[in-house]
């Protein structure tokens, strides 16, 4: 296979793809075929990886954009099942790497037991993750996920989500008593909330002075979480502190809105993310 002249495939152990283009800059593991770094020309880097994050086969890498497939959370009727699927915690096959004047467009795929799966990333002045689900059995399937993106931001207590105003949401932490959201979306402590959502929203960052705009298909919930300090702290691959560099925005199919995929069937979940001037 060839790859484009912008995107160079480095490491052994953990092999991943680098891409150095006229427009972005980026990196993308072939484990879980993960986003790691993001960033248009001239811009500061998108998203989030934890300093201290693990990288080994088998492990969930702490940031870029691990994908939740094909169950978001907890398996639904397994007890024993990998949280939030199978996809970011296993190698994905690198079918092509492209080129051209606006990026560079990778394609992967995955296939284990009655999962089989394509992500399509294209990487360019914006970025876009495609997740193709395949139904390549003669029964329909269930499924859910997530695109559990980490954006780098200055600082937590700068920030605030604009566009789910009004939208309904489910707290799965129970401290709030809201059912709907008023105003942004503020972070003052941990936060874990699925919102009723197929809409767009701005992440505004106030200190940095930057606006990214989170389009998305297919997925009828967004999903907004930060760990905040106490889990934070529990985690052993983040910094105690490091709760305060990120926040994320997960274009979702939550378990409780599956949708069912007939068999020669598909269905795409995707997300675009662009910096706003």
């Amino acid at each position: 296979m060839q790859i484009s002249p912008s995107a160079r495939l480095t490491g052994s152990d953990f092999p991943m793809i680098e891409i150095d283009h006229a427009v972005c800059r980026a990196r993308v593991a072939l484990h879980g075929a993960q986003v790691l770094e993001w960033a248009p020309a001239d811009e500061a880097e998108v998203l989030y990886v934890s300093p201290d994050a693990i990288f080994r086969e088998g492990k969930a890498i702490r940031g870029g954009i691990p994908i939740c497939w094909p169950w978001f959370g907890a398996h639904p009727s397994e007890e024993n099942a990998p949280f939030h699927g199978i996809a970011r915690t296993r190698p994905w096959r690198l079918l092509s790497a492209e080129e051209d004047a606006a990026g560079v467009t990778l394609r992967f795929e995955m296939a284990e037991k009655i999962w089989s799966a394509e992500v399509i990333i294209k990487a360019g002045a914006e970025l876009e993750v495609r997740l193709v689900s395949k139904n390549t059995n003669d029964f329909p399937i269930l499924i859910s996920g997530a695109l559990h993106i980490y954006f780098g931001i200055s600082d937590i207590g700068e920030v605030r989500i604009a566009g789910l105003e009004g939208v309904d949401f489910i707290d799965t932490l129970g401290k709030s008593g809201e059912s709907r959201q008023r105003g942004a979306v503020e972070f003052h402590e941990e936060v874990d909330s699925i919102y009723e959502s197929s809409s767009s929203c701005l992440l505004v960052d106030d200190l940095s002075g930057r606006t990214i705009l989170v389009e998305k298909s297919g997925s009828p919930s967004t999903v907004v979480w930060n760990p905040w300090v106490a889990k934070g702290k529990a985690m052993a691959d983040l910094p105690d502190e490091g709760y305060r560099k990120f926040c994320c925005i997960e274009p979702a199919i939550a378990n409780d809105r599956a949708v069912i995929v007939m068999p020669g069937e598909r269905h795409v979940l995707s997300a675009r993310i662009s910096v706003e001037e």
